[in-house]
């Protein structure tokens, strides 16, 4: 008689895995739940009774194990994009549960992101005045301009307001995004002054979106600042995050924002990162919306609004092994 140990991350793969081996002669004689999994003790009368499995069954193995395979490849890439362990076994042990052993990876993303990211994009009539907040570097003026043409694309009236309490030219940064004059920019150095231009843009039934100066996530007092600014105006602060940087830095960051009232993002930089999982663990993290992702630095597009597709499609544009996933049931 020859005996066996299998341990597996479920019951099925880890029978599965005795069989393979042991042929559908194998006896169980015992098995249990395990920190790693579950184990499976089996034995064989005969090691001799193993047979070489047919060519149907060496092109097309056991669904258990093709599940098992489709979950490896979808925490495969998950880990390439730099997402922590953690967050990359949830999406792919979720993906695979939901879809099974899909030949398309982009379905079990979709899928597992679907249940740990939510989606709220902003209408493109800015039906409800917003304020851009972030980090230095993470492009809310550039992404004030895009909201504002996107808006005047779909014909709807929407105003920019400038938050320039650092005094850095901000409204002349603007400008020049929308291809506007310096005078066409309503810049404001008080906050008070601000509230009113706000009330009265709203008040004329305008779309209003707020560029503020930079805000140190670090920082106590930035975020004690900011806190008091959306207090004060009563809009929605929506976050503008870049994708650059390290995953543990973002979770940080994305968490001191909501922390004072931020509901949702917009995420940018795809276009120059290759490595997108920090950015995902980070919002996912922090258990706020995705509502657009910025694919390009021109002014003119690039801002799509956030789906679960949009975002597996996303992962999958140069993530290697993305491509071994077809064919795999």
């Amino acid at each position: 008689m020859r005996m066996k140990l299998y341990t597996a991350a479920t019951r099925e793969d880890a029978v599965a895995l005795m069989k393979t081996d042991m042929g559908t002669d194998a006896v169980i004689l015992s098995e249990r739940d395990i920190d790693e999994g579950y184990e499976v003790r089996a034995a064989v009368e005969r090691a001799t009774s193993i047979v070489a499995p047919n060519f149907a069954q060496k092109n097309k193995p056991a669904p258990s194990l093709q599940i098992s395979r489709y979950r490896e490849n979808l925490r495969e890439i998950l880990n390439w994009h730099g997402a922590p362990d953690g967050f990359s076994e949830v999406i792919a042990v979720t993906g695979s549960r939901l879809v099974g052993a899909s030949t398309e990876p982009a379905s079990g993303f979709s899928a597992a992101l679907e249940g740990v990211v939510g989606f709220a994009p902003i209408t493109p009539a800015i039906s409800d005045p917003i304020m851009l907040v972030g980090p230095p570097g993470s492009g809310k003026t550039s992404t004030t301009a895009k909201l504002i043409r996107r808006a005047r694309a779909a014909k709807a009236s929407a105003v920019p307001l400038v938050a320039d309490f650092d005094a850095t030219a901000g409204g002349a940064q603007l400008a020049a995004y929308l291809q506007a004059g310096i005078h066409d920019m309503q810049s404001f150095v008080m906050p008070d002054d601000l509230l009113a231009a706000t009330r009265r843009e709203i008040d004329n039934k305008q779309g209003v979106v707020i560029d503020t100066p930079s805000i140190n996530p670090c920082d106590g007092e930035d975020l004690e600042r900011l806190s008091d600014l959306i207090n004060l105006l009563g809009v929605e602060p929506v976050l503008v995050i870049s994708a650059e940087g390290h995953p543990l830095d973002l979770e940080e960051s994305v968490r001191a924002f909501a922390r004072v009232g931020v509901k949702r993002c917009i995420v940018t930089k795809l276009d120059v990162v290759r490595r997108r999982g920090g950015v995902l663990f980070a919002i996912a993290s922090a258990k706020i919306n995705i509502s657009h992702l910025a694919l390009t630095p021109f002014i003119g597009g690039g801002l799509i609004p956030a789906t679960p597709n949009r975002l597996a499609r996303i992962l999958l544009e140069d993530a290697p092994g993305a491509e071994s996933l077809k064919g795999a049931a």
